[in-house]
């Protein structure tokens, strides 16, 4: 595990050194749209003019594009291209949700295609994270470079389930004002720690989100949040889905970063994920949870940068 303690070195002076606050004030891109096999996808084309493979972003269970950070979203496009979107059935995408995370894979392959990507690096987050792994594994030749941000492997005999609770609040109705898919308690409790410090930037990154938030984009429905749990489900529990057998065949450089109090995912389920992809790095940020990315969203991007350069 040598990998991992080098890139922790690198964390902790990230942490120490980058501001909190950069990046934040950037203007934020229109959303634009694109028509492929018929599903016209919603999506926002941040850094467009930065050279180098585009990194294509696939977000979280019950989540649109004004639901990342966008202090995280203008520090990764302070150096590169990034592309957020909603697939098939979010809010402001056209068609179905698809009903399996293979189905949520070649929706994202099926969304680079059309941008005339012949190659991508990829970033998953939580659900995110499930189709990455599914779109590495399905379509080697289209990606370039990986990173798994609060996910887990695949079902197998090995992969740790979540927290007991964890999905009573997971699944909970949409905030009172009908803005986002989780009152401010439960943003917290899902996707931070619960100490002080913890807490306090969770409150930023959420006064972040809300003030980026756009009119035209609906928060996520009930029937979307059942089909993406019947998603959800079939990855992590049914060993017959064949994706855990899969990692071993990866060969694309692979990052995974986690919270050490991740609600959802142990820091043993990324040691099992870990272990089982061939060239992997890991990093863990301490007194973090679900949502590293969003506690500390420059230090976050300068470790995704490193690894993408």
């Amino acid at each position: 595990m040598t990998r991992c303690f080098s890139l922790m070195a690198a964390v902790c002076a990230a942490l120490a050194i980058l501001p909190h606050s950069a990046f934040a004030d950037a203007p934020s891109e229109p959303t634009r749209f694109l028509e492929a096999d018929g599903i016209r996808y919603a999506y926002r084309d941040l850094g467009a003019d930065n050279p180098g493979t585009p990194l294509i972003l696939i977000t979280r269970y019950r989540a649109n594009m004004d639901d990342w950070d966008p202090a995280f979203l203008d520090a990764l496009a302070n150096h590169r291209r990034v592309i957020a979107f909603n697939q098939a059935g979010i809010s402001s995408s056209g068609g179905s949700v698809p009903g399996t995370i293979k189905g949520m894979a070649a929706d994202v392959a099926a969304f680079a295609n059309a941008m005339s990507f012949e190659a991508v690096d990829i970033l998953g987050w939580s659900m995110g994270g499930f189709t990455a792994q599914a779109v590495a594994v399905d379509y080697p030749d289209l990606v370039r470079k990986v990173v798994l941000i609060g996910t887990g492997p695949a079902a197998s005999d090995h992969t740790p389930g979540p927290k007991d609770g964890v999905f009573d609040v997971a699944v909970k109705p949409s905030r009172a004002d009908g803005k986002t898919t989780y009152a401010d308690e439960d943003r917290a409790y899902l996707f931070f720690a619960d100490d002080p410090k913890s807490k306090a930037r969770a409150q930023a990154s959420f006064d972040r989100i809300d003030a980026a938030r756009r009119d035209d984009e609906p928060v996520t429905g009930h029937s979307v949040m059942q089909t993406q749990t019947g998603a959800i489900q079939d990855f992590w529990f049914n060993t017959d889905n064949g994706y855990f057998d899969g990692l071993s065949g990866v060969d694309d450089p692979v990052l995974i970063i986690n919270g050490d109090n991740d609600a959802f995912f142990t820091v043993q389920a990324q040691a099992v994920l870990f272990s089982e992809l061939p060239n992997a790095q890991l990093a863990i940020f301490p007194a973090a949870g679900h949502g590293p990315q969003h506690q500390h969203p420059n230090a976050v991007a300068e470790t995704i940068d490193r690894f993408l350069d």
